[in-house]
């Protein structure tokens, strides 16, 4: 029996050994399989640009199919060649004839007429193009013409942002399958040889940016003023405000056949006059290129818009690359429509760009994100104010008063005086300017209440050039105003709004505090009303006493004499006429 047992094993382990040799067989192709074997898929994955910012739909089509082999040569590099090859199935064969066509009209290819896939294959490889050459492009945009359907497509990127296509061997065509818009570009067409490649995505986008000059009244000229090119400024009414635009050209630039769309899209509020059409400039470096650009002005929209027929592609003078910027500059005016506070007078901009790199571009165009700056002004508030005939009260008694009714007094020493408005009074705001005060504007006159709307940060002095009859003249008040803003963001604000000294009267008015988001996610955000508010106290002139004179009794008696000696000199005048 245990013979039995080893003889079994020994049989077994000779199967066994005999089933490795016949796989081993099969493997170096000494025995043929029976059997269809599975077709090895490669993937196509499609990096993103960084600048691209909308999905896609990517189709990867087949242009020849055949047998892949993967050589390493010195150095760790890989080369692919493609053998056994035939028409992809993406290739649509009625447009053969006319690929051929296409083919022998690219510098450098010749294609035999009625030549197989494998014949059209061989005369692109030994036109020896390089690596996304002009030469290379030139072959894609002529199978772009000749293509049917996709072998594969994908239009949702997974979650590292990539576009993974799952093919067959094959040399293949990706491109956009629809279109794009907005914040995107359709990728230039991309050729490869199918292992596991990762090509990135030819596709980028342009960018502008706008910016504000501040300008700064209480410096010279000479001292740094205007400052850098920033988001935000302040203004007073009436100046006139510098604005920069500028525009860049995609990184893939020299990969597109043609760039005739780039339009400056410039939206002011309402607050801000749009400048003169030929008050525009627009350079690139020194040159002044506005005459290839129209310039037009629509309500409160201004367009800087290339001319039909202009190509950027073909600029000789200058001549562009993908870091050429065009700058776009001009003033604006900011006027009584205005906004005070922190709702200032905005301005964004954006830029509308070609985006389809490739030969069959048709007018499509891509959209940058709007850039925003804002213009900040703000509004003194001056009333004219006589005490009341109440006594003055403490500060304490004052502190236990509503808001509404804090209003209505001035503090005067240590106490606080109720007020009520008075009439007859005129002002003039003088702000100072490199040194020296300068009038803001006309003298007020006629109200109660003195609104000096459209001021900017600095030091202002309030003077009384009219004084109402039988009051004295107010002193003068001078008030420094400071103002803070984000100088760098996509959406400035107006961080803080302050007066100064304290004992000048004047404050700013309430402000409003929101909270967003809750527990560390909390943000509190301020909005100020922009409104520099304060009591300007009249005193009454003072009725003195007189002594010396003659006083007023004398001139009544004088007077009644006179009358009635009148009267008797007329009664006798009759009678001596009557005898």
């Amino acid at each position: 029996m245990k013979k039995l047992k080893a003889m079994m094993a020994l049989l077994l382990a000779m199967v066994m050994v005999l089933s490795m040799s016949v796989v081993a067989f099969a493997e170096d192709g000494e025995t043929p399989s029976t059997e269809t074997p599975a077709e090895t898929t490669y993937t196509i994955t499609i990096t993103k640009d960084s600048t691209d910012k909308v999905g896609h739909t990517y189709g990867a089509y087949q242009l020849f199919k055949g047998d892949l082999a993967e050589k390493e040569i010195e150095g760790g590099t890989k080369t692919k060649t493609l053998s056994n090859i035939q028409w992809g199935e993406s290739i649509n064969r009625e447009k053969v004839a006319q690929l051929i066509n296409n083919l022998n009209a690219i510098d450098g290819l010749n294609v035999a007429e009625g030549s197989d896939a494998a014949a059209v294959a061989k005369a692109i490889s030994d036109a020896g193009f390089g690596y996304d050459s002009t030469g290379a492009q030139a072959v894609a945009d002529a199978f772009a013409k000749a293509l049917g359907n996709p072998e594969k497509t994908q239009g949702t990127a997974n979650e590292q942002g990539e576009y993974v296509l799952t093919v067959p061997a094959g040399y293949y065509l990706v491109k956009d399958t629809a279109a794009v818009s907005g914040e995107g570009a359709q990728t230039r067409y991309i050729l490869e040889v199918v292992s596991n490649v990762k090509p990135a995505e030819k596709a980028s986008v342009p960018s502008v940016v706008k910016k504000v000059k501040e300008k700064d009244d209480g410096k010279a000229e000479s001292d740094t003023n205007p400052t850098d090119w920033q988001d935000a400024a302040d203004y007073d009414i009436g100046d006139s405000i510098p604005y920069k635009l500028e525009g860049t050209l995609p990184s893939k630039f020299a990969e597109y056949d043609t760039y005739k769309v780039y339009t400056f899209i410039d939206t002011l509020s309402n607050g801000l006059t749009p400048p003169e059409a030929n008050a525009v400039t627009v350079k690139v470096g020194d040159k002044d290129v506005s005459s290839h650009f129209d310039i037009t002005i629509n309500g409160q929209v201004l367009t800087i818009s290339l001319k039909k027929g202009e190509d950027l592609r073909k600029w000789t003078d200058p001549s562009l690359t993908q870091d050429s910027t065009f700058v776009v500059n001009y003033t604006a005016t900011l006027n009584n429509n205005a906004k005070i506070g922190s709702e200032g007078n905005p301005n964004t901009v954006k830029l509308e760009f070609t985006n389809n790199p490739n030969g069959e571009q048709d007018g499509e165009k891509g959209t940058t994100p709007e850039d925003k700056v804002i213009v900040f002004t703000y509004e003194i508030q001056a009333l004219k104010v006589e005490p009341t005939s109440d006594a003055a009260i403490e500060q304490t008694e004052y502190e236990n008063l509503t808001d509404e009714q804090k209003k209505n007094y001035v503090k005067v020493g240590d106490k606080w005086q109720k007020t009520t408005p008075l009439s007859g009074a005129g002002f003039t705001l003088y702000k100072k300017v490199n040194g020296s005060y300068v009038a803001v504007g006309e003298e007020l006159k006629g109200v109660t209440t003195f609104e000096f709307k459209g001021i900017d940060a600095g030091e202002y002095k309030l003077v009384e050039t009219t004084v109402p009859g039988g009051y004295n003249k107010a002193a003068d008040v001078e008030i420094t105003v400071t103002a803070t803003y984000e100088t760098d963001s996509v959406d400035p604000k107006l961080t803080s709004l302050t007066v100064s000294p304290e004992n000048a009267g004047f404050v700013v008015e309430s402000t409003t505090t929101t909270t967003t988001g809750e527990g560390s996610e909390a943000a509190a955000t301020t909005s100020y009303s922009g409104n520099i508010v304060g009591h300007i106290l009249n005193q009454k002139g003072s009725s003195l006493p007189e002594t010396g004179g003659m006083g007023t009794r004398l001139f009544y008696i004088l007077g009644a004499c006179l009358v009635i000696g009148a009267g008797m000199f007329l009664v006798i005048r009759r009678r001596l006429s009557a005898e």
